[in-house]
């Protein structure tokens, strides 16, 4: 991801962001996007196509 491009998602995030738990609640969904992302990266790696191919 370009430098610009998280720039700018932290600029909208932040106006959503108003309490301690907005925060928990937005880095749970930050992190298990991130991990699921991965994930289907080394699958299909590991199958040696995407998903419904």
């Amino acid at each position: 991801m370009q430098p610009e491009a998280i720039k700018s998602l932290a600029r909208e995030t932040e106006r959503g962001i108003k309490t301690a738990e907005d925060l928990h609640t937005f880095r749970q969904a930050l992190t298990r996007v991130s991990i699921e992302t991965a994930l289907n990266a080394e699958f299909d790696e590991h199958l040696g196509y995407a998903r419904h191919e």
